[in-house]
């Protein structure tokens, strides 16, 4: 990611934040609607959920241009998303659902080069986690 990307996308975060649990419910929504094959992974109440996607995303953001400071939570992230069943396939509708809530809940929505720079956030982590995953059998 480029030094403007990280900053377009901690400045558009902030702008977000203070409407992070709609936000949160919004992703969770969308991505059991695009995805609705992931909905039996997680919990029947999504409370705790939201609150934890709602914490990651701030540490992630916050530390965007460290790397090697989020990579640590990142790969915890990824193993414990192995317990939970996760799947290479899944990242994108992940992606997608980010983006849609991010547009939903942005003040003026996302502008081309902010949806750009998440979509460059979001590959950076889902790569550093896709990593993590094991590889499935043929």
């Amino acid at each position: 990611m480029t030094p403007e990307q990280i900053k377009l996308v901690q400045e558009s975060f902030d702008r977000v934040f203070p409407v992070k649990d709609d936000l949160s419910a919004t992703f969770y929504a969308e991505l059991f609607r695009v995805a609705p094959a992931v909905r039996p992974l997680f919990a029947e109440d999504m409370t705790m959920q939201r609150l934890k996607l709602s914490d990651t995303l701030s540490y992630v953001i916050r530390n965007l241009d460290r790397p090697e400071v989020i990579e640590e939570t990142v790969v915890g992230l990824a193993r414990r998303h192995v317990k939970y069943g996760a799947k290479p396939d899944h990242f994108a509708a992940v992606g997608m659902a980010l983006v849609h809530a991010l547009q939903t809940h942005m003040p003026g929505g996302l502008d081309e080069h902010s949806a750009d720079a998440w979509l460059n956030a979001y590959s950076l982590v889902s790569d550093m986690m896709i990593a993590e995953l094991p590889t499935q059998a043929a």
